[in-house]
């Protein structure tokens, strides 16, 4: 009995060291041996997939007041103290953005006492314009009093000698001569006067307008809803969405401050990499689906594409603004919804296609290699559109080809072009 258990454990023994053998020798085989894909023939998509953001295909743009931009006012930009919330449904005429005013009352202040400094300057004016005019005026009655005299000094002198009427010519030619002067300068001064009163008017008038406008931007400072609708603040220059504390620019070309957007049309905004804007143009095919609509998809097309790239935050690279038109809308779609967009570079029938990781390059060549019989063979291919997955291969495979998922580890042959 003893000696039956000896063969028995023995032979035990021998059975669980044969299957440990074979299990090593088949795991180093397969690694030995890489997996292959057989070609295939039959539809193919490629797609360029990029997130992006929808919104009303027409909003009303909600900017900063027009008159806080006014060059008069200084007011280069303001914070902002409080805000509607984003995404509120709103009425026209609601509440959407309380500006700070401070700046406002401040340059209004400053205005008001300049307006008062111009005041006391045009009244000094007048005041100047009449008794400097009404000396003059005097003056020039007093000199036709002395050509008065002169005259009847004139007319008297044929009873004397001609020395003396020459004399007495000359003393009224002056007289003459000197009320003229006198009156030509009284229009000179008539003039000054009335160009200094006229300014002093015109910075009077010009501070009243400044403050006329301070109290304009002190009720522009409270914005509210220009119609109904769902109000979606914007982006900063940085492209940060505003909120409380931020500051607003005044500048008319700056980013809209929000916008009501009108969901009947739907738009879709994505940015594309500088290196893919060659792949897309406008009119082609866009499949968007939705992260918060789950099983929604509505198909579009881009309707136009940046011209100048820009820099963008999420991106290490330049990239170009797209706008894509869905063709349809649907109840659950909100404003600034994220979305992904497949756009549809191509959408082949019946074409050859092999798994991407079996495609090598070498040289600006793309290469696969064959299995065959008689071992691997690299074949050179030349290869279309993409996908995430799979090439379409325009020339040098056919279907039913085994080409290798990872390099062979034996030498190669090179496929006899």
């Amino acid at each position: 009995m003893a000696t039956d258990r000896k063969y028995i454990f023995t032979g035990g023994g021998l059975f669980i060291a044969i299957v440990i053998l074979a299990s090593v020798y088949f795991t180093r085989t397969s690694v030995k041996s890489p997996g292959y894909y057989e070609v295939k023939k039959g539809p193919f998509e490629a797609v360029l997939t990029c997130k992006g953001e929808i919104n009303g295909q027409v909003a009303t743009v909600i900017r900063a007041p027009k008159i806080l931009g006014d060059r008069d006012l200084r007011l280069w930009q303001m914070k902002i103290i409080d805000l509607a919330q984003d995404g509120k449904n709103v009425k026209k005429g609601d509440f959407i953005i309380q500006l700070d005013a401070s700046q406002v009352v401040s340059g209004m202040r400053e205005e008001q006492q300049e307006l008062e400094r111009e005041m006391a300057d045009l009244n000094n004016a007048k005041i100047d314009s009449t008794v400097r005019l009404t000396q003059m005026r005097e003056d020039i009655k007093n000199a036709m009093l002395d050509l008065e005299y002169n005259k009847i000094d004139l007319e008297q002198s044929v009873y004397e000698s001609e020395a003396y009427q020459r004399k007495a010519q000359m003393a009224y030619q002056k007289a003459e001569n000197n009320i003229e002067k006198k009156q030509r300068d009284y229009l000179l001064e008539q003039n000054r006067m009335k160009m200094r009163v006229g300014r002093s008017e015109d910075d009077v008038e010009r501070a009243q307008q400044r403050i006329e406008k301070f109290q304009q931007a002190m009720a522009a400072a409270r914005i509210t809803a220009p119609e109904d609708g769902i109000v979606i603040f914007g982006k900063s220059w940085d492209g940060k969405k505003y909120s409380k504390d931020d500051n607003v620019s005044t500048y008319e070309f700056a980013p809209p401050i929000a916008t009501l957007p009108d969901m009947s049309g739907v738009i879709s905004e994505i940015y594309v990499k500088e290196i893919d804007i060659s792949k897309i143009k406008v009119g082609d095919s866009v499949r968007v689906t939705f992260d918060a609509l789950s099983g929604v998809i509505i198909m579009g097309s881009i309707k136009t594409i940046a011209l100048v790239g820009e820099s963008h935050k999420d991106f290490d690279m330049k990239v170009f603004k797209v706008v894509i038109h869905l063709d349809n809308t649907h109840e659950g779609l909100k404003p600034a919804m994220n979305s992904n967009n497949d756009i549809l570079l191509a959408n082949l029938e019946n074409v050859i296609s092999v798994a991407l990781i079996s495609v090598f390059k070498e040289n600006g060549t793309k290469y696969v290699y064959l299995k065959t019989p008689e071992g691997s063979i690299k074949q050179e291919i030349k290869t279309g559109f993409e996908n995430e997955e799979f090439v379409h291969v325009e020339e040098g495979l056919k279907e039913g080809d085994e080409v290798l998922l990872e390099l062979p580890a034996e030498k190669v042959e090179v496929a006899k072009k």
